[in-house]
């Protein structure tokens, strides 16, 4: 077993760690773009904005679950590896709420989505949270970390393309259906998550040994876990930024399947679409490295959500049938989504080693649940936002026919809106105190500090 951190991974080891990535996210895709229509459309029944209110109801419980299991793993003792035991136990629960999630009897309940958003969150957290942490403890350098954090988030980005192509192969080329419904889409994705994930988790198992506890660390109290947030002023500040950063994507997510089918008559394009902005963000997410390595993580973190407020402001002009404006518009919000993912974890680990110099002990597990549960319900909390102000404004389903004023309420919602939310965390991450200069001074008062332990 490995107790001390690689200063430079192999990318072989990269891979691997990153595999789980490639599930975890692929499943993100049908929950904020394509499940809830499943569930406001005639077959199961339900209005739009009840659907939007059963994701954001899911969140209140994921604010206590997520730090809970960020602050489980860090007390975690076990041979097999504190984060890795973890791992291992959420992938069932996530696996199985899967099936009755994307599989919804005729009539479905909200208390029955509800139910199995709970389970399914639960289940994804408990795999999601430790494996982030993990990330956070596999090297102690400021640039490295970008690195591992952009292998990472690399493969959510594969995770997403997986999540695209499955039901295009299978029911685009393989069945001949023209137009999948969206329930044949979250079914499709479903089966690759329930594939994938296992076979990820073994990879990863197998070529990436746990970093064991350094024996001079303190263990953390409980009462340890929330003054993170009291204690640790800039990761306060990263985690306000975040959770606006997503809640404008969860915003979109949630008005896309109205914006592209019945705004701008591009149904059958659907799928074509999502893999646009995938392809998009999965090539171009390394690219935000370097820029990171030359203005610092933070301004590189704001010029991705600068890029990402155009593209979505731009989706207002779409004209109705243009494919080709779509496309390029969303390619362009794929540019700014791979550096709004890939660089607030490593942000993270960077603000994980300014709380052990405040506090004296280290707890990179509550760190990351933070951001997990910052990611989950930002994310949430935009589908009720997205379908709450729809809903406001009139919208019920996707057989609806849209009058001029909806319409034009429904290119608001999905592009005026999620652009201007992203002002807060341009605002808030500009002047982030945390650069590489300030991050070598945090190290080097921590290796004086536990030389002082030795």
């Amino acid at each position: 077993m490995n107790s001390r951190p690689d200063d430079h991974l192999a990318w072989p080891r990269l891979l691997a760690y990153a595999a789980p990535t490639v599930a975890l996210q692929a499943m993100l895709v049908p929950m904020y773009n394509f499940l809830p229509p499943v569930y406001y459309d005639a077959r199961v029944g339900l209005a739009a904005a009840l659907v939007g209110l059963m994701f954001g109801l899911a969140r209140i419980w994921e604010a206590v679950t997520d730090p809970l299991i960020g602050a489980w793993s860090d007390r975690t003792r076990h041979r097999f590896g504190r984060r890795r035991i973890w791992m291992l136990a959420g992938a069932p629960v996530a696996l199985m709420a899967t099936f009755f999630l994307v599989n919804p009897p005729a009539g479905a309940s909200a208390f029955y989505l509800l139910t199995w958003l709970i389970i399914f969150y639960l289940g994804w957290t408990m795999v999601y949270v430790p494996h982030q942490t993990w990330g956070s403890e596999l090297a102690q350098g400021y640039d490295e970390r970008t690195r591992i954090a952009g292998f990472r988030e690399t493969g959510a980005f594969v995770g997403y393309l997986a999540a695209t192509l499955a039901p295009l192969i299978y029911w685009e080329y393989y069945r001949g259906v023209g137009q999948p419904s969206f329930a044949q889409i979250v079914q499709a994705v479903g089966v690759f998550f329930v594939c994938a994930l296992p076979l990820a988790l073994l990879w990863c198992f197998a070529s990436v040994p746990p970093v064991q506890r350094d024996a001079r660390e303190s263990t953390p109290g409980w009462g340890e876990l929330f003054g993170i947030l009291k204690r640790n002023k800039p990761f306060a500040r990263l985690l306000s930024a975040y959770v606006i950063d997503r809640l404008a994507m969860g915003t979109y997510f949630a008005v896309q399947p109205a914006l592209i089918v019945q705004v701008y008559g591009l149904g059958a394009s659907l799928l074509w679409i999502a893999l646009s902005i995938t392809v998009a963000s999965a090539a171009l997410a390394p690219v935000w490295v370097p820029i990171a390595r030359g203005v610092g993580k933070h301004r590189a973190y704001c010029y991705a959500n600068i890029v990402t407020a155009v593209s979505y402001a731009a989706l207002f002009f779409v004209p109705h049938g243009n494919l080709a404006m779509a496309l390029a518009v969303v390619a362009l919000m794929g540019l700014g989504n791979g550096g709004t993912m890939v660089l607030p974890p490593a942000m993270t680990a960077d603000a994980i080693d300014n709380d052990r110099l405040l506090s004296g002990v280290e707890q990179a597990g509550g760190h990351m649940a933070f951001l997990a549960f910052v990611f989950k319900f930002g994310m949430g909390m935009g589908a009720f936002v997205g379908l709450g102000v729809l809903g406001f404004f009139g919208y019920v389903s996707m057989t609806q026919v849209l009058e001029p004023g909806l319409e034009r309420s429904v290119r608001m919602a999905g592009a005026w809106l999620p652009a201007l939310m992203l002002l807060v965390p341009v605002f808030l991450m500009w002047r982030y105190p945390i650069d590489s200069k300030r991050h070598a001074e945090i190290r080097a008062a921590l290796a004086v500090k536990l030389a002082a332990k030795s």
